[in-house]
């Protein structure tokens, strides 16, 4: 008879798209013999540069960041993935700090069992490989933001990767999203300012609209 907890676990996988190409079957053989559940509590550290054992994380539940240092690189929800880039390099440590938002519960696979599943499933290889050429190119968009020549473009630039129907919503403090952005909260505040005056947006509570 199958765990409770397997079948937990498997559910989760399936609703990611890295993973929903694979069979139940093969999955719940994946989930009993390389995967590990496991919940951290908001604040705590889920994955960090002290992590040597190489596997994938696949968030379940709950909501986590990314920090590099200080600065947030990202957010993490459930269905979010983290841990593939070190499975296949030299490095011995992973490079950021992932870090609890809310209670999580995460699913760690090792890396013999991506193993496994790269070479019995070639649909899950051409995933697998389209996942870390999505990264490559979120890590492009980042360093653009970082680069951009002025506070306000790269704000702008900001609102404009993560808006919604041409829409932004500051789900953040200011104090985090200049963080986040390297800026200060004051250079922060100016450019909202000077991006209002020159109509490039509207702001309607923490609704920014962009024109």
């Amino acid at each position: 008879m199958i765990k409770k907890s397997v079948v937990g676990m498997v559910d989760a996988l399936l609703k990611t798209e890295l993973f929903s190409s694979v069979s139940k079957e093969k999955l719940i053989a994946i989930c009993e013999n390389y995967c590990q559940n496991k919940t951290f509590q908001k604040g705590k550290i889920i994955f960090s540069k002290n992590t040597s054992e190489k596997s994938v994380g696949i968030i379940a539940d709950g909501t986590a960041s990314v920090k590099k240092e200080r600065v947030v690189i990202s957010h993490l929800k459930a269905g979010d993935i983290f841990g593939a880039v070190t499975l296949y390099n030299d490095c011995d440590a992973f490079v950021n700090d992932i870090i609890a938002q809310t209670e999580c519960r995460v699913i760690f696979i090792s890396k013999d069992g991506i193993d496994s599943l790269l070479s019995r499933s070639p649909e899950f290889a051409k995933r697998y490989i389209k996942y870390l050429s999505e990264r490559v190119y979120f890590l492009n968009e980042k360093i653009e933001e970082y680069t951009a020549p002025s506070v306000k473009d790269k704000l702008l630039s900001y609102f404009k990767k993560n808006a919604v129907e041409g829409c932004f919503i500051l789900t953040e403090k200011m104090t985090e999203l200049s963080k986040q952005l390297n800026i200060s909260r004051a250079s922060l505040y100016r450019a909202i300012d000077e991006l209002y005056d020159s109509k490039k947006i509207e702001k309607d509570g923490n609704i920014i609209r962009l024109l």
